[in-house]
């Protein structure tokens, strides 16, 4: 006679292979979702749910009130990034949030410049290694990904970030030193001019 398994193992088992091949932040949406549903008061330490379990039953029963996903092009409306480094690290931001592909290589961000209906810079490579360099991007080939600190530029708009913004010609014109020098030098030769 087969010997009966332990129920307990059972579920731990089945819980383990479901969670197993989600990424961190879906283990604790999944696992705070089953604690409300089976009414299970949140202990110290335990997965907080992001949202509450009634709001995830009433989604589920009016898709038209799920939440729709995020546009990148809504996304860089939103963050305005500024200069190039800080758009591939948004692209890489919206690759790990929104699409759920936390890897990439410096090729998979490439191609986010025509999704987000921007000009591709003229030197890509640079762009992207300015962006390692800022420390938003750790660069490992084809298993690169954002890095901890990039999320945070991201999400804080890229505060205290210097930002750049391009006139109908494509030349830098806000917040660039040598922008603002240029400005200067004009403003000062018209008031020579206007003086002699």
């Amino acid at each position: 006679m087969a010997e009966k398994k332990d129920p307990e193992i059972t579920a731990l088992e089945a819980v383990h292979s479901a969670l197993k091949l989600l990424d961190p932040d879906s283990r604790q949406r999944v696992l705070a979702s089953v604690f409300a549903l089976l009414e299970i008061p949140p202990q110290q330490g335990a997965p907080v749910p992001l949202a509450s379990t009634r709001e995830a039953l009433d989604a589920r029963a009016e898709p038209s009130r799920a939440v729709r996903p995020v546009a990148l092009v809504e996304l860089m409306q939103e963050i305005s990034p500024g200069t190039n480094p800080q758009r591939i690290a948004l692209f890489a931001y919206y690759r790990d949030k929104y699409e759920s592909k936390t890897r990439f290589s410096r090729d998979d961000l490439k191609v986010y410049f025509a999704k987000a209906k921007e000009q591709p810079p003229g030197n890509f490579d640079r762009d992207f290694t300015k962006a390692v360099r800022n420390g938003w991007i750790h660069e490992d080939e084809g298993d690169s990904y954002i890095t901890s600190k990039g999320i945070e530029a991201v999400e804080s708009g890229f505060s205290g970030e210097r930002s750049y913004t391009r006139s109908s010609k494509g030349r830098r014109i806000k917040g660039s030193r040598k922008g603002k020098i240029t400005a200067q030098m004009k403003g000062s030769t018209r008031r020579r001019k206007t003086s002699q």
